[in-house]
């Protein structure tokens, strides 16, 4: 997946994790360091032919936190269990 696509897609999940509370309540029961499970989930929510690798979920998690910490914010202010930890996507090792 090239970087536009990984940006593209994690807008798109956040907005789908922001607007369908059946999507957030399968993705809060995911291990997010699971990255196969993850980018399955991502995969089968935006119609993608292929599924994010663990290199992509990186990548598009990074961007979050760069990029998309309001909408991160609303997401965390709207549901209590939310994550509250860097690599809003996937659980990330620094």
């Amino acid at each position: 997946m090239n970087d536009v696509a990984r940006r593209a897609v994690a807008a798109g999940f956040l907005h789908a994790l922001q607007t369908t509370p059946a999507l957030f309540d399968e993705w809060m029961k995911t291990a997010k360091d699971d990255t196969a499970a993850i980018g399955a989930l991502v995969a089968r929510t935006l119609g993608l032919a292929q599924v994010p690798t663990a290199d992509d979920l990186h990548a598009m998690a990074h961007h979050v936190d760069a990029h998309l910490s309001g909408v991160v914010a609303e997401i965390q202010a709207a549901n209590a269990g939310a994550p509250k930890t860097v690599g809003f996507l996937v659980l990330m090792q620094h």
